[in-house]
């Protein structure tokens, strides 16, 4: 299930407000088959983070479908760029020995000992969520608030997050993305100095790609691929 993108945050209490989190979106999935975590297009996840499988193949129930997803921190912030270091990473032995430790919290149960969940209320599928599994590291729930959605994404925007998902707390689980599920994202602006451009290719017009930088006190910092360099000012 996907979020639909709103320009207008609210605060309504038939719905309930996340954290939106910016890390990879990812399936646990535990059946006589073992603990998996799979991607939305299906694809095998376990050996890139095969510290989150060993914690779904210990818990009590043996049969449950989850959905969360896997992030990483730098500092109390999720980034996305750390967690790319893991993403690429498909040997077992290698991801358990990476310094990039993870995170998986997951919102939603869509299968619990055989049993369909899809068709129940969010509110009660969170409910057996809660307290179908246990929550030991790096396995996490994610926490929501019943109320003050607009107070919420103001305290979300000031901490660094990326905003917020509201779901509407009687809607039943889609495989598709849905108006019942809606992203506030933060707004950002930030005055960038372009250093240099290069030529469109294929069906590109204008501009291929630009180098941009940003002042740090009185450094310019630039980037080129992953490279930073910085430049003093007069």
């Amino acid at each position: 299930m996907l979020a639909t993108l709103t320009d207008t945050p609210f605060s309504h209490p038939a719905w309930i407000y996340e954290r939106k989190l910016d890390g990879e979106r990812c399936l646990g999935l535990r059946d006589g088959a073992g603990a998996r975590l799979l991607s939305r297009s299906g694809q095998t996840l376990t050996s890139t983070y095969p510290e989150a499988a060993d914690d779904l193949a210990h818990q009590p129930f043996p049969d449950f479908l989850a959905d969360g997803e896997v992030v990483a921190f730098e500092g109390n912030r999720t980034s996305f760029a750390r967690l790319q270091q893991r993403m690429g990473v498909t040997d077992e032995k290698q991801a358990r020995a990476s310094r990039i430790a993870i995170t998986y919290y997951v919102f939603d149960l869509l299968r619990l000992d055989g049993l369909d969940l899809t068709g129940l209320p969010l509110r009660t599928r969170k409910a057996l969520l809660r307290r179908a599994l246990t929550y030991t590291s790096p396995l996490r729930f994610t926490p929501h608030r019943n109320s003050s959605g607009e107070a919420y994404l103001r305290q979300a925007c000031e901490r660094g997050w990326e905003g917020l998902i509201a779901k509407r707390a009687d809607s039943t689980y889609v495989s598709r993305r849905s108006t019942d599920w809606l992203k506030f994202k933060c707004g950002s602006r930030q005055e960038l100095v372009i250093g240099g451009f290069t030529e469109p290719q294929g069906q590109r017009v204008g501009f291929g790609a630009l180098l941009v930088g940003s002042y740090e006190g009185r450094h310019l910092v630039t980037r080129e691929g992953s490279a930073p360099a910085t430049t003093e000012t007069p």
